[in-house]
């Protein structure tokens, strides 16, 4: 152990070597600028780059066994590396540690598919059976393994350099013997490939595929170990390792995509490699990703989700880079046959994986999403044209250079439109003139396509949507799908401000505004008591299979936001909530970012994201449903981002949707128009707001501080009082803008910026469910995140169609005191293990702190048969086998605690049985602070437990309160 920490030593003083080698003109509401004198104008810092590598740092996946998802053709769960280009997955102990190689350009012409590129197997027999612990450290994009067996342990540490396409290894033994082990290149189907060997070099040529066919990439891994006198034999390298010396396995991996001199180069590449050029590889690498973490933080106090967020992007960076081949459905990270061809599937898949390099400010992550899209435009033209249409059809699923590997409509025609999404973004964010030249050509062959498709109703005089289904498949008619009206605005919005910032287009910009503004209003119905979205106005209504169609006009539509009409936003909020969709396999990527537009529950939204950063990832802190690969990276990204920024409709809010009473910071945030947002929140007041103008040009915002007046900071100098609802400014290229409440000094604006995000903690909870009182922030929801998916056994419907166990608020029907309360409810059928845990309220925004004298206090109301007809007589009476339970952030809960109430009674629900009197109210305390002083309260649960009951229980919970 000691020699190894001399060897770290030793690495980074020759790393360290390395590097050293190496104006306002409107305002609405505001004082004029020239009321305030400015005072000399100062230099201003940025910390975010020191608050970004500060926050990165604590965030690591970590293994202590191998990774058992590796080959079924979807996301795997094992440690990962890339550098948007070449991708390594790592599976298998140390005695047959397998490297999974991939890379973004290996499609075969012969499927159109993403095909395996190698593997590079590592094999140490003699220390079968070691220990053994891995860390995915994603601030310097390296895996990190350490393997012990008795006195002996090995460390390695992998990366794939940022900058070229090397693969590295070191290998550091310690302990009293030297150990043999082999390294074996295979193909991506770990078959033996063809080799050669040159100076202790040994080549391995493979090809994308089983079957050839022209253009089919071909590829070459040219790998060496240095350290030692290697023995190349065959596909196989052997060596011995010994205590002491390190030993630095290397692969160097180009495709014929890369060069047609792939062979060559690959070979010098990893011939050339000696310590000082490995040294100046793994410094250019380290400051590749310092540059990339120092763009945006976020800093909140749920860790899961913040993890979440880095994790993410981490993936990103390592999967996506311009100037290299996009990734498909899977990344870069290829073990083997890829399911759906691992395509750029159009209907959402492809899309998603890049809307978070927005937002999080990683623009240059998206350099290739355009690629594919573009080379398809010549298929795209011939596929409308014969259908009868003008400008372009795209199918579900392309691939590079303008092939498909899934060239079908299914019934759908949004598919091109659903991929001009993240252009219109894209410009919208950036507002870069080139890019707009860049991509109008093929945006305008979208909109001349549904020119022609729309049909006009003059009765109505809307524009109309026909034979158009929302989802894969579906059966015409299918009349006005929400997702395309959603789009179909999004693509002329973008065309008329493209056009306009050119000057371009002014014969064509009247007739996509009649358009946008003539479009047929997205299709609502009534289900369960409220007006909620359906899917089409004529053809699929409301659709349960865990699609979130219905809100995709929200999101990635952008067509309804917090600047709407109350009425709007609450059909966008009751689509939501009855759509319940957080978790299903093809909603997650899109549906949080849209309820956080539309200001649904952020209460909810914290904790729905917490289940998704824990019970819903893997330990490489992929985001992890059925079906959705690197799509999933916008899961907490963007659904993050929208509760803490909003700008889509061109008016920068900060904290617009974020949970009362936490504390959270942001910094260099993307928002519309090129500005970069930094902001801080405490005690539910904004502390402060920075925006820099990247591009110059006019801003508008909404006041942080509703109804107070504002101080106004330009490049350092205070340049007077803002006040109003919305403020519009004039900004110039490079202007940073500093906004805090009247009477804060600069001083004290650029003292915050540097400072953490202060720890958010509550001391209490009090509700009786009344309005205006703190709400659930969920209802009738099962817990299977702390209860690990055991948070129903046995328990259904109590009556009248319902599925599942009931915790939701009723008014007017059994209350305590004032006129609401909880209520309870659920069918047990006789199995040994019936109970159902519900979960109510969540704090992982701001946890309940429980001190020394801290107090549980509720009112039950256990019913039977006297006082509800929906517990018949002869049920079980099991309806007072009931407890509010808690779950604390180190995941133990209050049942098992020990804990007992007032009576001296075990709280677990199945303590409470017989306890509680039926048909009245029951007041149960229990002193928190015996067992759980110190911890902290990340949830409420209302449980139900009576192993092998039969029958209805109900009943109602009021006055709640900890404190």
């Amino acid at each position: 152990m000691t020699s190894s920490l001399r060897h770290r030593r030793h690495i980074s003083t020759l790393l360290a070597s390395a590097l050293v080698a190496l104006g306002l003109t409107t305002l609405q509401g505001g004082t004029p600028a020239a009321a305030s004198p400015p005072t000399s104008v100062q230099t201003v810092g940025d910390p975010t780059t020191a608050q970004a590598l500060r926050t990165v740092a604590q965030f690591k996946g970590e293994w202590d066994s191998p990774p058992t998802i590796l080959s079924n053709g979807e996301t795997v769960d094992a440690p990962l590396m890339g550098n948007g280009d070449v991708g390594v997955a790592v599976g298998g102990s140390i005695d047959d540690q397998t490297f999974y190689l991939g890379k973004n350009d290996f499609f075969s012409t012969a499927t159109n598919g993403i095909e395996p590129l190698g593997r590079i197997v590592l094999a140490v027999p003699g220390l079968a059976g070691a220990d053994h612990h891995v860390v995915q450290n994603i601030a310097q994009a390296r895996v990190e393994g350490t393997y012990t067996l008795g006195n002996q342990s090995l460390a390695s540490r992998s990366w794939v350099s940022a900058t070229q396409n090397l693969f590295i290894t070191t290998l550091r033994l310690s302990g009293s013997h030297a150990q043999d082990a082999t390294v074996t290149v295979q193909d991506g189907l770990g078959k033996t490939p063809a080799t050669s060997g040159e100076k202790g070099v040994l080549d391995a040529d493979v090809r994308a595929g089983t079957t050839d066919a022209p253009g089919n990439p071909h590829a070459r891994i040219a790998t060496s170990v240095r350290g030692t006198a290697a023995r190349p034999s065959g596909n196989r390298i052997s060596l011995t390792l010994r205590p002491g010396v390190t030993y630095t396995l290397a692969a160097a991996i180009q495709s014929s995509h890369d060069t047609p001199r792939y062979q060559s180069v690959a070979h010098s590449a990893a011939a050339a490699l000696t310590a000082g050029s490995l040294a100046k590889l793994y410094a250019a690498h380290e400051s590749w990703w310092r540059a990339y973490w120092s763009r945006s933080f976020v800093q909140i106090p749920d860790q899961a989700v913040e993890k979440s967020w880095y994790g993410s992007l981490y993936l990103l960076g390592s999967v996506s880079r311009a100037g290299k081949y996009a990734p498909g459905l899977w990344g870069n990270w290829t073990t083997g046959a890829m399911n759906w061809y691992g395509d750029y599937h159009a209907n959402y898949n492809y899309e998603a994986a890049f809307y978070p390099s927005l937002s999080t400010n990683h623009v240059a992550q998206m350099g290739n999403y355009d690629d594919p899209i573009l080379d398809w435009m010549p298929r795209g033209k011939a596929k409308a044209a014969a259908a009868g249409y003008k400008g372009v059809l795209y199918p579900v699923g392309i691939s590079p250079n303008g092939t498909s590997a899934a060239d079908d409509l299914y019934n759908q025609k949004s598919d091109a439109v659903n991929f001009a999404s993240d252009m219109v973004m894209k410009y919208e964010y950036t507002r870069s003139a080139s890019y707009a030249r860049k991509v109008l050509p093929c945006l305008q062959q979208v909109g001349l396509f549904w020119q022609d498709y729309l049909t006009w109703d003059a009765a109505t005089g809307t524009y109309n949507i026909e034979n158009d289904a929302p989802q894969e498949g579906g059966v015409y008619p299918q009349t006005n799908s929400i997702l395309s009206l959603g789009l179909v605005h999004l693509l002329f919005q973008g065309l008329i401000d493209m056009s306009e910032d050119l000057h371009i287009n002014d014969s064509l910009v009247p007739t996509w505004r009649h358009i946008d503004s003539h479009l047929a209003p997205l299709p609502t119905m009534t289900r369960n008591g409220q007006t909620v979205f359906r899917q089409t106005s004529e053809g699929s209504g409301w659709v349960t299979d865990g699609n979130d169609v219905a809100v995709q006009a929200v999101y990635p539509g952008l067509q309804v936001g917090l600047n709407d009409s109350a009425d709007l936003l609450q059909t966008a909020r009751n689509t939501v909530a009855q759509l319940n969709n957080w978790h299903s396999d093809n909603s997650p990527a899109t549906l949080y970012a849209a309820a956080a537009m539309v200001g649904y529950n952020p209460s909810t939204l914290m904790e729905e994201l917490h289940a998704e950063a824990t019970t819903h990832s893997y330990p490489n802190m992929a985001v992890h449903h059925y079906g959705g690969g690197v799509e999933n990276l916008n899961v907490t990204t963007s659904g993050l981002d929208e509760m803490l920024l909003q700008s889509f409709q061109h008016d920068i809010k900060v904290f617009p949707n974020w949970p009362a009473g936490s504390n959270a910071k942001f910094g260099g945030l993307l928002a519309y128009g090129d500005f970069e947002v930094s902001s801080s929140i405490r005690s539910n007041a904004v502390e402060y707001v920075r925006i820099t103008s990247r591009s110059g040009g006019n801003l508008t915002f909404t006041n942080p501080w509703p109804g107070k007046p504002m101080e106004y900071y330009a490049d350092g100098a205070h340049r007077g009082t803002l006040s109003g609802t919305t403020i519009k400014l004039h900004t110039k290229v490079g202007e940073t803008i500093d906004l805090a409440p009247a009477g804060t000094g600069e001083a004290t604006v650029r003292h915050e910026l540097s400072q953490p995000a202060k720890a958010a903690t509550t001391g209490s909870l009090t509700t009786g469910f009344e309005t205006g009182q703190p709400q659930p922030t969920w209802t009738d929801t099962v817990d299977n995140v702390d209860t690990k998916g055991d948070g129903n056994y046995g328990i259904t419907g109590l009556c009248c169609g319902l599925t599942g166990p009931q915790a939701d608020v009723r008014a007017g029907e059994q209350a305590h005191t004032g006129d609401a309360s909880l209520m309870y409810s659920g069918y047990a059928n006789g199995g040994p293990y019936d109970h159902a845990y519900l979960q109510v309220y969540g704090f992982n925004g701001a946890p309940l702190t429980v001190r020394g004298d801290t107090t549980l206090s509720y009112w039950i109301f256990p019913q039977s048969d006297a006082t509800t007809p929906w517990v018949p007589a002869g049920s079980d009476n099991s309806s007072a086998c009931v407890a509010v339970d808690l779950i604390f952030t180190d995941g133990s809960d209050l049942r098992d605690s020990g804990a007992t109430d007032q009576s001296g009674s075990g709280v677990h629900p199945v303590d409470q049985c017989g306890r509680l009197a039926l048909d009245t109210w029951n007041h149960v305390t229990v002193n928190l602070g015996e067992v759980k002083a110190g911890q902290a309260i990340s949830k409420i649960l209302v449980g139900y437990d009576r192993p092998g009951a039969t029958g209805g229980y109900r009943g109602y919970i009021d006055d709640l309160s900890i404190g």
